[in-house]
């Protein structure tokens, strides 16, 4: 079985010493493979890449809402504390929130017997696919959400017309301190200026 291999490998030298046209043939074909399995590779590894970016920037939108979302309600709750009048409120937090949605998993198997005249050879490959579990809606496919994180507060600064009263400025705090629950010296309040700027 060698000596037919050798064989076969001796006609393919001699006929590519003898037409140097056909080995220039052969490089460019080989070449051009090779670069098509790299773009292929690289078209499925940036695929990947985007959505994993496009599960980041749904991330930071829904962080975002939720953090408008807090200092909006902060502002409506405290600026109706008897004597605070106009109030701004700013939120730091140490962590976003997130959305935690359910993943269905599918593993593609292939498996491939060859057999030959010195034996048989098995080859087996092994492909898993994560993808967002949705569920259908009127407005189309929407992801099912197992759970939300929300983000963690680390303080407040409060900006009130009123703060200037001490009692005022105990209120706003409990206030705030009751709505997030952070400790008491995170939260800061401060008089907003005549002008409002």
């Amino acid at each position: 079985m060698h000596k037919k291999d050798d064989g076969a490998l001796a006609w393919w030298k001699s006929r590519i010493k003898k037409n140097p046209k056909l080995a220039y043939a052969l490089y460019v074909f080989f070449g051009i493979a090779a670069v098509l399995f790299y773009l292929i590779g690289s078209g499925i590894r940036c695929s990947e890449r985007t959505e994993q970016k496009d599960d980041r920037t749904e991330t930071n939108a829904y962080a975002a809402e939720k953090r408008d979302e807090l200092e909006q309600r902060l502002v409506d709750v405290l600026s109706k504390i008897r004597g605070a009048g106009r109030v701004d409120v700013l939120v730091t937090y140490e962590t976003n929130g997130e959305i935690v949605t359910a993943t269905v998993r599918q593993t593609d198997e292939d498996v491939k017997d060859a057999n030959g005249t010195g034996g048989s050879e098995t080859s087996r490959s092994v492909r898993e696919v994560t993808e967002p579990a949705t569920v259908e809606t009127e407005n189309g496919h929407a992801p099912i959400v197992l759970y939300e994180k929300e983000p963690i507060v680390r303080g407040v600064i409060v900006v009130a017309e009123g703060a200037s009263d001490f009692s005022v400025r105990e209120k706003l705090q409990a206030a705030v301190h009751a709505a997030t629950g952070i400790p008491i010296d995170r939260i800061e309040v401060f008089e907003m200026s005549y002008d409002g700027s």
